[in-house]
């Protein structure tokens, strides 16, 4: 991919491995490597979403200026911009630029050009359950599919309080990346039509389930102008958001055994329905 894009294939840094495999190339330039199987008509969708928001003022990361999607051996790529890292010391101050981003994201994204799908993330969810059966005990996967059941059933009557419209799919502080010091968004993979309330709710379970500091999630909630947790739909939505982030995890259980140990407490705060004890993020960017 970086020989057909031009830029050096050598000491390439792998800086993220989710969903899809991002790697610094150079000092301006990273290459993310989607996984196998990625549908190419998702991937020309991201490449114009990059330039959709670029003409609406989204701050977003952009796009290298070399022909893309890249293609080998069955997996696309393409090469965007490398920004800068957030500062750990600067968490409180990245939380509320995340909030000011998501906000700038609801209200600009109006002007879309570009057709989306609606917003199915129990679908994604439930998909990577049908993958992990055979890693699974099938108990388990019996019992986060009765779960998922029940999360669908709850989502029905739930009413938006918020216009619906685009939303980003994975609005995380992980997901702001710095451009001059200016914060910018970055991974367009989910971005949707749906409820703009699902854009709110990770930063709301980062403070729940993985101990963030509440200030976290007050600057967040001031900076978007909305706490979605006074809504009555929210807890429906964070046990979506946690099902998704289980999920997500188990497609990984090969990582390492610190991954399948968190794998296992997950599992576990689902079998005994708890909404309290700690996850820890493990890979996630929290």
């Amino acid at each position: 991919m970086c020989e057909q894009a031009g830029l050096p294939g050598r000491n390439l840094e792998l800086l993220r491995f989710g969903s899809n495999a991002v790697f610094g190339v150079d000092t301006s330039h990273v290459l993310r490597v989607m996984r196998p199987g990625t549908s190419e008509l998702d991937v020309h969708r991201e490449i114009d979403l990059a330039g959709e928001f670029s003409r609406l003022e989204i701050p977003t990361v952009l796009l290298s200026d070399v022909a893309q999607p890249l293609k080998a051996l069955d997996c696309f790529g393409t090469v965007w911009e490398r920004l800068a890292e957030p500062h750990q010391d600067n968490l409180y101050d990245v939380y509320r630029a995340l909030g000011r981003l998501m906000r700038l994201f609801h209200q600009r994204t109006a002007g879309l050009q570009v057709p989306l799908e609606p917003w199915r993330q129990l679908a994604l969810s439930d998909q990577r359950l049908i993958q992990c059966k055979q890693h699974y005990a099938p108990e388990d996967v019996r019992m986060l599919t009765q779960w998922s059941e029940r999360i669908a059933s709850e989502l029905h009557p739930v009413q938006p309080v918020l216009p619906a419209g685009v939303i980003h799919g994975q609005a995380e502080v992980g997901n702001v990346l710095f451009r001059a010091g200016q914060p910018v968004l970055i991974d367009f993979e989910q971005v949707s039509i749906g409820p703009r309330e699902w854009d709110l709710v990770h930063t709301s379970v980062a403070v729940a389930r993985f101990g963030r500091p509440e200030r976290c999630y007050r600057n967040f909630a001031e900076a978007y102008g909305f706490d979605v947790r006074t809504w009555n739909g929210y807890e429906t939505h964070r046990r979506l958001w946690e099902m998704c982030a289980t999920t997500w995890l188990m497609q990984h259980d090969h990582r390492s055994r610190r991954v399948r140990q968190e794998i296992e407490l997950r599992l576990r705060t689902w079998r005994d329905d708890d909404p309290e004890t700690r996850w820890s993020g493990v890979l996630e960017r929290q």
